[in-house]
């Protein structure tokens, strides 16, 4: 069902990214020439001029000139609106009313560098802490391909960042999934992923939701805990101006958003409603060779924050996020081999959070945030296969309700001190109803020949978090932060401290410093106990420690202004928890009921690499980046080091981005890495105790040979139609995988692999798995 499902989708993307024509509406260009200077005349370089209304950006060269091409839709009735951002010098928007003759744009005299202003403005400025390894803005998020319109699938482009073609969960430099948290406006989302019978192909939340995105992958500051190798922190969008909706469509779903504000500007509210339909677009592309039942899968999700301003110094603010799925499905069909197939599917999934946050400044020098929250996570998956000799039934019932508790201060103590402290008080209740048949008459590998499983249960417990950071200025050029974490879980009965350090030293026009050394700690949840493989006890809790030394600045070189980094990391993780992984297919809808599934209980795990960054990122014409990774994970079991799985030891990502005009916008998007580790298998022909001959597999040192190399093209056409009441229209293509590269994803092993030949030896043949081809998409949207 799995191949089945994912050829479908191929093949309806082919069929109706043919009826998406963009539309050839034209609109009238307006070029502006100017100069920025500061208060005293002097033109500043590297300026950054952008259109508030319309996607129209220039930079300023070493003369301070600058010429900005956008459109007369953009002019409203009190002129041109653009914003200005200046090197150490905060931003600020200026209205253009004439547009004859040379625009002159002067930075305000009381502007101050961020060298003078940096600590007091620490507080809104609390993400961009000492270690911070990538912090994307919206737009340049969206403009990278991102099938399915799910910004998750962008991360992937990142350097650390590991992915595979069809889910949109990630890892970050050769973590696990698990190791890595995500955050959505101050709290933590779990599962939060669409399709999850297929690993979780798209995400919960709307991009057009999405204010900022920070990927912190490793040596990030003590208000984080409880995961070992990186966090995802999503802010939404605050929502400003005056009311605005938009609708759209795409190959996968369809979406209502909007935003506005409340009694004149005291109020704000935000949202969006979208739905999957998958399920007809499968029907579309139906194949006659299967007998299929059901509805297929659908699903939907909501997010909403509603914000008040209490006082001037005051905000409270409410949100929500829903998501829901079912997949109901009965397949039969005969394979290549001339065996028949039947798998049954029959899953629901959900997802609910909703949770108040309060922001109140103390005096002129603190602010103190308090968040509650809720939420829900649960599944009831029914599913039932059979195939050559293998067949499973599996119920699988979880529920997981989850309650927190979090205050956050922030006090800037001195001009040159800011210190951080918080608590945060965590309640879960989960429970399993879980149940595995599984017989297998041929090809065992380390499996038994049948598997009869049944757990039931429910955990309830608590967990206790406190931390507390200084932040201290020495001298001009030095920041470095001291950080404290302490946390407590009442399930295994455990308490940890993780002591953390980063630090930034400015070499002015030599570029900036950074260093980071921490200790991190990661409980089993209560909702973790992997009882789909046997497991039925919880373990102690994961230690990492992190150490990253980088190196970031800005060059000049052929008329552009570049940004270089280059970071090194190393993180060793004792005592990990054990782990099962499959050998040889790395994507199957249940991985439990397959005769490669194996039991890894590592020692330790240690990841180490090179990561080196170079680009153009200053809003001209045509941006473009590349990234190289080197990166070695290993993890050490019965004494000797063991490539993981996911392990690529080059990495090469690249991304293009021309705007063609103010109207235009095109991306090309590609990656290039090491094949993943995978696992020789022969078998050799042996007497059995009856007396006939039997066939036995022979597999090889765990994860001793790699796949071919990976590597494939994305690319995103966009067009947009600015209107002068502020509407707009945009339509994007958008193509994964452009050169329609089979890349491997793994071997499909059982009993029809190997032959016995006259001779008595044992022939294998290789059942290769590849991941998606080249898969088309569109969409299209209107906001008004």
């Amino acid at each position: 069902m799995t191949a089945t499902v994912l050829r479908k989708l191929v093949l309806a993307g082919k069929v109706l990214a043919c009826l998406a024509i963009p539309l050839a509406l034209q609109a009238t260009p307006l070029n502006l020439e100017g100069v920025v200077v500061d208060a005293n005349g002097t033109p500043v370089a590297g300026a950054r001029i952008a259109v508030v209304q319309g996607d129209a950006v220039a930079i300023s060269d070493d003369d301070g000139r600058f010429v900005l091409l956008t459109e007369l839709e953009a002019l409203t009735a009190e002129g041109l609106a653009v914003v200005v951002e200046a090197p150490d010098r905060p931003a600020f928007e200026q209205i253009i009313v004439g547009t004859d003759g040379e625009i002159r744009l002067q930075l305000p005299a009381d502007v101050a560098s961020l060298d003078e202003i940096q600590v007091s403005a620490s507080y809104s400025l609390d993400r961009q802490n000492p270690i911070s390894d990538a912090v994307l803005g919206r737009d340049q998020l969206l403009e990278l391909p991102h099938f399915g319109d799910d910004v998750f699938r962008a991360l992937s482009f990142l350097p650390g960042v590991g992915s595979n073609d069809v889910s949109s969960q990630f890892t970050i430099r050769g973590s696990l999934r698990r190791e890595v948290g995500l955050q959505i406006d101050g709290i933590e989302i779990f599962e939060p992923y669409h399709l999850k019978d297929f690993q979780g192909v798209f995400s919960i939340l709307d991009p057009e939701m999405i204010g900022t995105v920070e990927l912190l992958s490793g040596g990030y500051p003590s208000e984080y805990g409880d995961r070992l190798a990186g966090v995802l922190d999503i802010r939404t969008q605050k929502p400003s101006g005056p009311r605005s909706l938009e609708l759209g469509v795409s190959l996968t779903n369809g979406w209502i958003n909007g935003q506005g504000l409340l009694a004149g500007d005291r109020g704000r509210w935000l949202g969006s409603l979208r739905r999957g339909y998958l399920d007809l677009v499968l029907d579309l592309v139906a194949d006659d060779e299967e007998e299929t039942e059901g509805d297929g899968p659908q699903y939907w999700d909501a997010f909403g924050k509603l914000e008040w301003d209490l006082t001037p110094t005051q905000t409270l603010s409410f949100h929500a996020l829903a998501a829901d799925d079912t997949f109901d499905e009965q397949e039969s069909e005969v394979d290549d081999f001339g065996f028949p197939e039947r798998e049954v599917l029959d899953t629901s999934y959900g997802n609910s959070y909703l949770w108040g946050r309060h922001q109140a400044l103390i005096g002129s020098r603190g602010v103190v945030e308090t968040v509650l929250s809720a939420g829900r996570v649960d599944r009831d998956r029914r599913a039932e296969g059979e195939e050559f000799d293998a067949r499973s039934v599996i119920r699988d019932q979880r529920q997981l309700d989850v309650y927190e508790l979090r205050q956050d201060w922030t006090l800037q103590a001195t001009e040159r001190q800011l210190i951080k402290w918080g608590l945060a008080a965590r309640a879960y209740d989960a429970e399993y109803d879980y149940q595995l048949d599984f017989s297998n008459g041929g090809f065992t590998g380390d499996r038994d020949n049948n598997l009869e499983r049944r757990f039931a249960d429910d955990f309830s417990s608590e967990s206790y978090s406190l931390y507390a950071a200084d932040r201290l200025r020495l001298g001009d050029r030095l920041v470095f932060e001291l950080g404290l974490r302490h946390d407590r879980q009442t399930l295994t009965d455990e308490d940890q401290t993780s002591p953390r350090f980063n630090a930034v030293y400015d070499l002015r026009r030599g570029g900036i410093l950074r260093a980071a050394w921490g200790r991190f700690h990661q409980s089993q949840r209560p909702h973790e106990l992997q009882v789909e493989d046997g497991e039925t006890r919880f373990f102690p809790s994961e230690v990492a420690d992190h150490l990253i030394i980088g190196y970031q600045r800005d060059l000049r070189a052929f008329g552009q202004r570049l940004d270089l980094r280059l970071d090194a990391f190393d993180r060793r993780v004792r005592d990990p928890r054990p782990r099962y992984d499959n050998l040889f297919d790395a994507f199957t809808v249940n991985p439990e009921a397959t005769v490669d599934r194996i039991r890894l209980a590592p020692e330790s795990s240690r990841a180490q690499g090179i990561e080196l960054f170079l680009g153009r990122q200053d809003g001209g014409r045509v941006g473009w980046w590349a990234s190289y990774s080197w990166s070695q994970v290993d993890d050490r079991i019965d004494g000797r080091d063991v490539p993981r799985s996911n392990d690529q030891t080059h990495a090469f990502k690249a991304d293009l981005s021309l705007r063609l005009s103010p109207r235009w916008r095109l991306n090309l998007a590609g990656t290039y890495r090491t094949g993943w580790p995978t696992t020789a298998i022969a078998a050799e022909a042996v007497t059995g105790s009856d007396g006939e001959i039997e066939i036995r597999p022979l597999i090889g040192p765990l994860f001793a040979e790699r796949l071919d190399d990976y590597h494939r093209v994305d690319l995103r056409a966009s067009r947009f139609v600015d209107r002068r009441n502020g509407n707009r229209l945009e339509i994007f293509v958008e193509i994964q995988n452009l050169y329609n590269r089979e890349n491997q994803a793994g071997f499909s092993v059982d009993g029809r692999n190997f032959v016995l030949q006259p001779d008595g030896s044992v022939r294998y043949d290789e059942i290769e798995e590849t991941w998606l081809g080249i898969v088309p998409s569109f969409g299209v949207s209107w906001r008004f």
